[in-house]
């Protein structure tokens, strides 16, 4: 281990050691990196960044592939590059959370409590008026299309096949619900779903039979253009995930 690995010792992956991908790859495999160790706690915020030699050496890339990287992470409001001062992490607050990798980042770190709330209430104030609209809305071919994830959810034998049938199953529901607004969120959506599902679904993969019997509610009221029912079972979906995640962290 050199003096700068043990200088600063965050999560290294050693990406020189990989087969030499090419540069666009290897632009992202840093920014991951890097960002992951920013998200853990590894470089604190407000803490100052090492050095592009020092982020090159210690992460076995080039120092043109650290400074992209340093620039895709100011992008997402990570970090803040002056010439004088250097690179420092800014306050989470200041991050863009929407982003889908610094919230998968979120869901790969240490159980964050504070966050999957502020997660939950933010389900909350979209979800259940995106299932009483989609109720009034939904074409046949959203119907359709909420069935068939809804069997993939049932069906799925692996923790990631069920999440990602959840994903595409509410998913379904925004843009069922016909305002351009609401399903302008989707993307954004996607990884506050992604990493509130994580948090609350089993780790052994099997389906949670109580999640199941409220998303086929959820189906059914859809289905029926019964709208008081279709909010009832997104309320029903949200309070069982925030049950599981508590149960979690307690």
């Amino acid at each position: 281990m050199t003096e700068v690995q043990r200088a600063y010792p965050a999560r290294v992956v050693m990406l020189g050691g990989m087969a030499p991908p090419r540069l666009r790859n290897f632009h992202h495999q840093l920014v991951d990196a890097v960002g992951r160790d920013i998200v853990s706690g590894a470089y604190p915020e407000g803490a100052q960044m090492p050095t592009e030699p020092q982020l090159a050496e210690a992460y076995g890339a080039s120092r043109m592939v650290v400074r992209e990287a340093m620039k895709s992470l100011a992008a997402k409001g990570m970090v803040s590059i002056r010439p004088r001062t250097g690179t420092h992490v800014l306050p989470r607050a200041q991050w863009h959370l929407f982003d889908p990798a610094v919230l998968s980042w979120h869901g790969e770190a240490d159980f964050d409590t504070s966050l999957l709330a502020d997660l939950l209430e933010l389900r909350l104030a979209i979800e259940p008026l995106a299932a009483r609209l989609a109720a009034a809305r939904a074409s046949e071919a959203d119907v359709a299309e909420l069935h068939s994830a809804y069997n993939a959810m049932a069906g799925a034998g692996r923790r990631t096949d069920y999440i990602e049938a959840d994903l595409r199953f509410h998913g379904a529901v925004v843009r069922a619900c016909g305002n351009v607004f609401i399903q302008q969120l989707e993307t954004a959506l996607s990884a506050v779903w992604k990493t509130s599902f994580q948090a609350s679904s089993s780790a052994t993969g099997a389906p949670d039979s109580a999640a199941l019997k409220l998303h086929q509610k959820l189906l059914v009221a859809i289905e029926r253009h019964d709208a008081a029912g279709a909010e009832k079972a997104v309320h029903g979906l949200i309070a069982r995930a925030t049950t599981r995640i508590e149960g979690r962290a307690t």
